[in-house]
């Protein structure tokens, strides 16, 4: 049992019975001949192998071995955190809550950075975990969202027509998604061919674009720009901005000449699938719409997920 704790505790994931894997990092294999090296003075035997191959498993299914374990722990303390904050918001006034959720906080802080360094091919998990503390650590400090007043009313955007650029992408399209199923379920969308003016009046609402209503501010995206002034703050929507950022910026180096290379997992995969709708959508009215599915699903997901 020792040696299995110390297992888990540097990462490595069983592949057979008592078989267990860690990438070829020079760290991974220190950790590995220091534990045999245990082993075998507790009377024990061990043996270290390095291996170019792993017979019929591929280096895919490897990476996901590791990305299934790492992400099932950050699931378990993301659902400890999520039973803090709850009870934080059922005791607001208890002093005892928040001591408790103090603790937890500091705990969880040094789980998250473990967890990280054995994170050795991340999916994007680790990254929403971080978001969850910060929002709790905010909450203790006073500074929560949910606690900050929200500058935009939903009731004053219902049934405006949301106006933006052509050929939409990631921000747009999350955004709309944002509006349609957070502020106003019957929002309609105009896009606008290049040079057109832009339509004026209460019943518009204008985003993601050149003097906007809504657009990008400082370092924030559409997307959390909509959710910051609207006060939305869900599970879905905090795990959404992550993504929606990351592909923005991506996409921004690209028509800048450079390369997308540092993109989570999670969000590569998102931008995949939404390259795919790209290409075999007809209008933008037609990408919307699958965009729209897409999101609903992201969300359906991080919302059982996170909670």
């Amino acid at each position: 049992m020792k040696v299995l704790r110390r297992l888990a505790a540097i990462g490595a994931v069983p592949l057979k019975n008592s078989l267990h894997l860690l990438p070829e990092r020079e760290s991974c294999r220190e950790q590995l001949f220091w534990l045999a090296q245990e082993v075998e003075a507790e009377g024990g035997e061990a043996v270290v192998l390095e291996c170019a191959g792993l017979g019929n498993v591929s280096e895919a299914e490897a990476r996901d071995l590791f990305r299934r374990n790492r992400d099932a722990d950050y699931a378990e303390l993301e659902g400890e955190a999520s039973i803090c904050s709850a009870r934080l918001s059922a005791q607001t006034d208890d002093e005892a809550a928040r001591r408790e959720a103090r603790a937890f906080l500091r705990k969880a802080e040094r789980r998250l950075s473990s967890l990280r360094d054995i994170d050795f091919f991340p999916s994007g998990r680790g990254d929403a975990l971080r978001l969850v503390l910060d929002d709790l650590a905010a909450r203790l400090d006073g500074n929560g969202p949910e606690l900050a007043q929200p500058s935009c009313r939903i009731s004053d955007f219902q049934g405006r027509t949301w106006v933006t650029r052509e050929h939409p992408y990631i921000d747009r399209l999350s955004s709309f998604w944002l509006v349609r199923r957070r502020i106003d379920a019957g929002a309609s969308i105009r896009f606008l061919a290049e040079g057109e003016a832009v339509p004026q009046g209460p019943e518009f609402a204008s985003f993601d674009m050149a003097h906007a209503d809504f657009t990008h501010r400082g370092e924030l995206v559409t997307f959390e720009v909509l959710a910051q002034d609207f006060g939305i703050r869900d599970v879905a929507v905090r795990r959404l901005m992550g993504i929606v950022k990351a592909i923005d910026l991506a996409d921004a180096l690209l028509e800048d000449g450079g390369e997308d290379g540092g993109l989570p997992a999670e969000a590569r995969a998102v931008k995949d699938v939404l390259d795919g709708l790209v290409k075999i959508s007809h209008s933008d009215a037609e990408l919307l719409e699958r965009a729209m599915l897409l999101f609903d699903a992201l969300a359906a997901t991080y919302n059982t997920t996170g909670e």
